[in-house]
């Protein structure tokens, strides 16, 4: 079902440099959350640093969306990765130097939002408009197996590379790996929008009309909403697992990396699960039973991590957990992105985005600060728990709670 998708050659250049550009992007995440440890030893550094990364989607992200919808995609995404790759090189070349400090760290986490904030609406309206819009399903299900292959092995590589070389390592590997799709992206012709779109009153009036449109179907404004509350607990979790590798078990850099690679096999069984199935079935007119499920486990799950009797078992959860996370965000993301148009794309998207990572920072910050005053496990229970009770209020809330008023 996935062989049509490969048959157009725009696409498989933008996969095999996508290929090398989400690896080093989880070994960027790797080396930063390490580094905060480093030179904090403190959960609470550690998730202001992760939340710092993410923040910036929470209010950058829809105003990046309606910048999307109205440039040239293939120049957008050559900006963004360039952003990127300056803000790892300043970072490495500060790092051997030893003028990296804590407030310097967060400075560069925050540059790293910022540029991410830009980058995933780009990432998620170019690829979609590299195949037939019939094909949509395969893209999703492809960028997803991609995001989860790098999210298996790139942490492990990036926990080994630390613990041999250094932080300053794992990131000139990061810098290298983001070069390819620099080349790659001016060869690509994405199909273009509509000639009526190429005009804005404001970018206000864009943007309201991106809401407006995401409001106007109540499945879409469901599942963005249903996202946020998910991502705040479940990935928010996710970013704190250097307090968990080491401060919970003392596992070093090399426990951090199973552990991110523990999440990224469980979320790649998801993926991989979704792409063998993909074009097989359509998006549902209503959110289906297994998705309600998926995002209730994953809250349960990082309730659970509070109870985890020992190394192996903090495993099995975070594989769970890894699981349950791509498939919820995998198939909720397919509900939305099959019902838009590729001129709404950018700014919808956008609204994802600010649930997808600005949920997770806000997430990440919270759970890092109560883990700093009552512990990992106490913060696990408590964030599990509120999310828990919240996504059962928006999963049976009566269907016509997301209409347009």
């Amino acid at each position: 079902m996935l062989a049509p998708v490969f048959s157009h050659t725009d696409f498989r250049r933008y996969f095999l440099g996508s290929l090398l550009n989400v690896n080093a992007i989880w070994i960027q995440r790797v080396s930063l959350a390490w580094l905060a440890w480093e030179l904090s030893g403190s959960a609470g550094f550690v998730g202001l640093v992760a939340g710092l990364s993410l923040i910036p989607s929470l209010f950058l992200g829809p105003l990046f969306g309606v910048w999307v919808d109205r440039t040239d995609i293939v120049r957008a995404a050559v900006i963004t990765t360039s952003s990127m790759l300056v803000i790892l090189l300043a970072l490495m070349t500060l790092l051997w130097l030893d003028l990296l400090f804590p407030a310097i760290l967060a400075f560069a986490a925050l540059a790293i939002g910022i540029a991410n904030a830009a980058h995933q609406p780009v990432r998620m309206s170019l690829a979609p408009r590299l195949v037939p819009t019939e094909l949509m399903q395969g893209v999703i299900a492809l960028t997803a197996v991609n995001f989860n292959v790098a999210r298996l092995v790139a942490p492990v590589f990036a926990g080994m590379l630390i613990a041999d070389y250094g932080v300053a390592a794992s990131l000139a590997v990061a810098v290298a790996l983001l070069l390819p799709m620099l080349f790659i992206l001016p060869t690509l012709t994405p199909r273009p929008l509509p000639a009526k779109v190429t005009a804005h009153p404001s970018l206000i009036a864009s943007f309201t009309e991106g809401v407006t449109h995401a409001r106007s179907t109540p499945l879409i404004w469901r599942c963005i909403l249903l996202g946020g509350v998910f991502t705040f607990a479940a990935r928010g979790m996710l970013e704190l697992l250097p307090v968990i590798a080491d401060g919970q078990f003392n596992r070093g850099a090399n426990g951090l990396g199973i552990l991110t690679a523990a999440a990224g096999a469980g979320a790649l069984m998801s993926a991989g699960f979704v792409a063998l199935t993909a074009g097989r079935t359509v998006p549902e007119s209503k959110l289906p039973v297994r998705v309600s499920g998926a995002l209730l486990i994953s809250q349960a799950l990082v309730a659970l991590i509070s109870v985890a009797p020992n190394w192996s078992a903090m495993i099995v959860l975070i594989c769970a957990l890894g699981a349950s996370s791509t498939f919820v965000g995998v198939s909720l993301q397919t509900q939305i992105q099959a019902r838009l148009a590729d001129e709404m794309r950018g700014r919808v998207m956008s609204l994802w985005i600010v649930t997808g990572f600005g949920m997770a920072a806000v997430g990440s910050m919270v759970i890092g600060a109560v883990a700093q005053f009552a512990g990992i496990e106490t913060a696990s229970a408590i964030c599990g728990l509120i999310g828990f009770l919240l996504l059962c209020v928006l999963i049976f809330a009566p269907r016509g709670t997301f209409a347009s008023r």
